[in-house]
């Protein structure tokens, strides 16, 4: 009973640190990369505006929708991400098409959870097992201060 008792309380301890370990990659695989769009919904975005980037120190993202500035608030749980709070510029599109495209965007951000999965240095937001949104990483530019 007491190796039973012993055992199971490695496994537990196991798991939680696998949790742990899991949010950690998830944080540092997403921070310290612009995320530019190439496909939504299916639909390849050719050369597209749309990207974002992620704050793990302040749980926020922030981006442009193609024709505005976007921000918001985000939650790491495991693989899941939850985006909430999402606001925008409120600036016209120059065309409708890319009007369109923001505004499916900006919903799919809005209240939403995903699972997360990389895969070199695209990023997939997958919904019931298929990607919703699926974006490549970049290196962002180091700040010179003079």
């Amino acid at each position: 009973m007491v190796r039973l008792t012993a055992m199971l309380l490695v496994l537990l301890a196991n798991t939680c640190n696998q949790q742990k370990v899991a949010k950690q990659q998830a944080i540092n695989s997403i921070q310290d990369k612009r995320w530019s769009l190439v496909n939504m919904n299916g639909t390849v975005q050719e050369k597209s505006p749309i990207w974002l980037e992620f704050d793990s120190a302040t749980h926020h993202f922030s981006g442009n929708g193609g024709c505005n500035k976007v921000a918001g608030e985000y939650q790491l749980d495991g693989n899941e991400i939850t985006f909430g709070k999402v606001i925008s510029t409120r600036m016209a599109c120059v065309d409708a098409q890319a009007n369109e495209r923001e505004s499916a965007f900006l919903r799919m951000l809005s209240d939403r959870t995903y699972t997360m999965k990389f895969e070199e240095r695209q990023l997939q937001f997958r919904d019931s097992g298929r990607i919703a949104m699926l974006f490549d990483g970049y290196k962002k530019a180091a700040v010179i201060k003079e």
